[in-house]
C-alpha cells in the first residue's frame, strides 16, 4: 500500500519534471522513470555494503585483539575460522572502499540529473570523498600505517556511518 502510494507520488513528479523541461513523455522510453529509480536504489544498496565491508575491516581487527587472540587451545577451530575471514575482510579492504566511492558517484550522478539530490546525501558523499582520498594518500603516497591520517581516516569513516543512517532515513 505504502510502496504503490509512493510510486503514485514519484510518477505524479516525474510527469511534472518532464512538463517543465519540455520533453513529451514518448521521449522518456515509456518505463524510463521505474528503471532509473530502481538503478538509483541498486547504486545506493552497493555503495552501503561495500562501505559496510570496507568498515568491517576496523571491527575484525579489534575483535581480534581484543578477544579472539585470547582464546586458548581449545577453542582453535574457532580462531582459525575467524582468522580465516578476517583475512577476507582485511585483503578486500582498499576494493570494497573503490567500489562503494564509485556507487556514490554513480548514485549522485543520477540524482543530479533527475533533481533528486539531497542535502545528507551530499554531506554524505563529501564524507566518504575525504575518505577515500585519505585512504589513497595512506596506500600510495604515505606508506606508514600510523599517523594523524589513520585517525582521521577511522574517525570520519563512524562519521561517515550515522550520515548514512541519516540519509537514508
Amino acid at each position: 500500500m505504502v510502496e504503490e502510494l509512493m510510486c503514485l507520488v514519484f510518477k505524479f513528479k516525474f510527469k511534472f519534471l518532464i512538463k517543465r523541461r519540455n520533453i513529451k513523455e514518448s521521449q522518456t522510453g515509456g518505463n524510463y522513470f521505474m528503471q532509473t529509480r530502481a538503478i538509483f536504489g541498486f547504486l545506493g544498496f552497493i555503495a552501503v555494503i561495500s562501505f559496510g565491508i570496507a568498515i568491517a575491516n576496523y571491527f575484525v581487527k579489534y575483535i581480534n585483539k581484543r578477544y579472539i587472540s585470547k582464546l586458548g587451545k581449545e577453542k582453535q577451530e574457532i580462531v582459525v575460522l575467524y582468522r580465516k575471514i578476517m583475512k577476507i575482510i582485511i585483503k578486500n579492504h582498499k576494493l570494497a572502499g573503490t567500489v562503494a566511492i564509485f556507487a556514490v558517484l554513480a548514485h549522485f550522478i543520477i540524482a543530479f540529473t533527475s533533481i533528486r539530490t539531497s542535502i545528507t546525501g551530499i554531506i554524505a558523499a563529501l564524507f566518504m570523498l575525504t575518505i577515500f582520498f585519505l585512504g589513497v594518500y595512506g596506500a600510495f603516497i604515505n606508506k606508514k600505517h600510523k599517523g594523524m591520517w589513520l585517525k582521521i581516516h577511522r574517525g570520519m569513516a563512524f562519521v561517515l556511518l550515522i550520515a548514512i543512517v541519516i540519509h537514508i532515513i
